[in-house]
C-alpha cells in the first residue's frame, strides 16, 4: 500500500517503462512528471493514436496509460496492439460509459480527474519485473 515502507518514494517505479497516450497536454505532462519523480521511464507522452502505435512498435513498454479519445481517433487501434503484445494498460477517460468494448480488456478504467494515489497503487502492482530492489 502506498505510504507504507516508502512505497510511494522516489524510486517506487524505478525502471518501469510507461507509455502515456493522452491529448490533454496538462494532464499528460503532469502524469509524466509524477511518474518520472518516482523513477519510471516515461515513453511519450503522445496526443494521437497513430503516434502512440509508432512509439509502441519501437519501444519496450511495461504498462500503458491510454486516454480513450485521442486527437486523431478513438484509441482502439492502440489497445488492439497492446493486447496483441500482452502489455497491461489502464484507460483514462472522462466518459461515464465508453463507446467501445476497450474497457473489457483494460486492467482498470481511471476516470478524470485521475486519482494519483490510485494510479500509483496500480503501477506499483504492475511494476514487479521492471523495478530494481
Amino acid at each position: 500500500m502506498i505510504g507504507r515502507r516508502g512505497n510511494d518514494g522516489p524510486n517506487c517505479l524505478r525502471g518501469m517503462r510507461v507509455l502515456i497516450a493522452e491529448d490533454d497536454w496538462l494532464l499528460a505532462d503532469t502524469l509524466a512528471v509524477l511518474l518520472e519523480e518516482r523513477g519510471a521511464h516515461v515513453v511519450g507522452p503522445v496526443p494521437a493514436t497513430s503516434s502512440a502505435v509508432r512509439l509502441l512498435d519501437k519501444s519496450e513498454i511495461d504498462f500503458a496509460l491510454v486516454d480513450m479519445n485521442l486527437k486523431d481517433c478513438f484509441s482502439d487501434p492502440l489497445i488492439d496492439r497492446l493486447k496483441s503484445r500482452h502489455i497491461p494498460f489502464a484507460i483514462i477517460t472522462a466518459y461515464q460509459a465508453l463507446p467501445t468494448d476497450a474497457e473489457d480488456f483494460a486492467v482498470v478504467t481511471l476516470h478524470k480527474p485521475v486519482d494519483h494515489r490510485q494510479l500509483f497503487e496500480l503501477l506499483i502492482q504492475h511494476s514487479g519485473g521492471s523495478t530494481a530492489a
